[in-house]
């Protein structure tokens, strides 16, 4: 009986496991889509005003939204692939089991500070919809930066989570002493 309770959670955990990465993925991939139409849209608007003098309207306003929109939803990827810096020059000295439960209270940390921003932003989202702020320039709802931003946050939270599981279930790497 608890083999298969166990082989059930296994197979939950692969699944969980499987739709995060996915969305991670799809994520990073439409956060990159946004960045290379941010560059375009520079591209565009540098020869409109080398050419034309008319740069594309806004394009500052753009550039900021769409940086700040592209870059969150890149985080859950860079998480789930364990690319964020780490500094181990405090951690030379610690044995594997050490390491391993410290990047585990890292990875709990980020997952809750995740989960505060993603509240923060959805809130902020509310409130900008809720006054109609707008851009300067182009009249851009301010609100529409915040969509994708806040579930970005929800689901590097849940890559944190995902990835502190894994550091609490592998065992511990052995060092490597050269």
């Amino acid at each position: 009986m608890s083999d298969l309770i166990s082989r059930r959670t296994a197979g939950v955990a692969c699944a969980w496991t499987r739709a995060v990465t996915y969305a991670c993925k799809l994520f990073a991939v439409a956060g990159g889509i946004l960045f290379v139409l941010e560059a375009m849209m520079s591209v565009v608007s540098v020869l409109g005003r080398l050419f034309f003098a008319t740069p594309v309207p806004g394009d500052y306003e753009l550039v900021q939204v769409m940086s700040a929109m592209g870059i969150a939803m890149c985080l859950p990827y860079c998480q789930i692939r364990r690319g964020h810096v780490f500094v181990d020059f405090f951690t030379l000295w610690a044995s594997a089991g050490v390491v391993k439960v410290l990047n585990a209270l890292a990875a709990l940390a980020l997952a809750l500070v995740a989960f505060l921003l993603a509240a923060r932003s959805y809130e902020g989202m509310v409130e900008m919809h809720d006054y109609g702020e707008t851009s300067m320039v182009i009249s851009l709802p301010v609100w529409w930066g915040y969509v994708p931003v806040a579930p970005s946050f929800v689901l590097l939270g849940l890559a944190a989570l995902l990835t502190l599981v894994q550091d609490v279930r592998l065992p511990a790497p052995q060092a490597v002493h050269a």
